[in-house]
């Protein structure tokens, strides 16, 4: 019997985007191929990087060992008049992560999504530069300046697509997993998820922090925690979060299994958490797999037995 094509539809969700890492990790292990992949927002960042080969256990291992120090040196303010970060850091991080390849360079076909903002219209970025499309699909509103790419201005492509299983269904996959980071769906598509009061799976930690990092992570937590008058960054993340909430029901309706991990107190800026949050998408992809097995095996219509783990 030949196995349908997977698509994997990687949504966006900033730090709690982490656990795509997680699921990819279990898909791997299992020995599931995956013939084609969409990412928006981080979901593009990570669908990106394992499209061209970098693996999840090295993915992992930039995620953990990403220290404070490291993070703010991300942050290249710039003049408050489009955004608060320019975004020239970020997207030499993306370079190194994708080692400068082209969308003509994947193993996996891959795509990624942003929105026009001139044409107030999504974007689907299939080919030309890879690190310049990664980046303009994570390009939040407010918080980072926009790419212009191709003669266009782009942001985030969550702002219209937070979770792109259109796009990889138009790219002939026959079966569609989307793994969302925005809470469970109230569609009745087959939903996976991880016990919020176990999240044991073993990740792999690489690299322990040191006390300083600790000390700087908990403290920047605390201080972001703690700005009840909203922050312009707050304002910008939290309104396109509330969003891509609404935006996502009908993009996950129309897939075939849904994978949402659940991360109990995760923020939008908790990339200081990475080892509990891909721990949380190892979990939830666990739950997946035996359906993922049936439904790359089904010749009908798949029918799982309960539309909800």
């Amino acid at each position: 019997m030949t196995r349908r094509r997977l698509g994997l539809a990687l949504g966006s969700g900033s730090a709690r985007g982490l656990a795509h890492i997680g699921v990819l990790k279990v898909l791997e292990r299992e020995g599931i191929p995956i013939g084609a992949i969409a990412g928006t927002s981080i979901g593009a960042l990570i669908g990106g990087a394992y499209a061209v080969g970098v693996t999840p256990a090295e993915m992992e291992r930039i995620a953990v060992s990403t220290d404070f120090r490291h993070l703010v040196s991300l942050a290249d303010v710039a003049r408050p008049t489009t955004a608060l970060v320019n975004g020239r850091h970020v997207e030499e991080f993306i370079r190194d992560v994708v080692d400068s390849q082209s969308f003509a360079d994947v193993r996996i076909p891959f795509l990624c999504i942003a929105v026009d903002v001139n044409a107030e219209r999504e974007v689907v970025l299939r080919d030309g530069d890879l690190t310049s499309a990664i980046r303009a699909s994570v390009s939040t509103p407010v918080v980072f300046a926009p790419v212009e790419r191709d003669g266009r201005l782009l942001i985030d492509g969550a702002v219209l697509n937070p979770i792109p299983v259109n796009a990889v269904r138009d790219m002939g996959a026959d079966a569609v997993v989307a793994v969302t980071n925005l809470g469970l769906p109230t569609s009745r598509v087959p939903t996976f998820s991880n016990d919020l009061q176990d999240c044991s799976a073993e990740s792999g930690r690489i690299n322990d922090k040191s006390l300083t990092d600790v000390v700087c992570s908990r403290v920047f937590t605390g201080v972001m925690d703690r700005l009840r008058s909203p922050s312009v960054y707050q304002l910008a993340s939290g309104s396109i979060d509330l969003m891509q909430r609404g935006l996502s029901e009908q993009q996950l309706s129309v897939a075939d299994i849904v994978i949402a991990p659940q991360i109990e107190g995760t923020a939008y800026y908790s990339f200081f958490d990475a080892d509990r949050i891909i721990r949380a998408g190892i979990a939830a992809a666990e739950t997946a797999i035996p359906y993922i097995e049936a439904l790359l095996e089904y010749d009908g219509v798949y029918a799982p037995a309960h539309g909800r783990a």
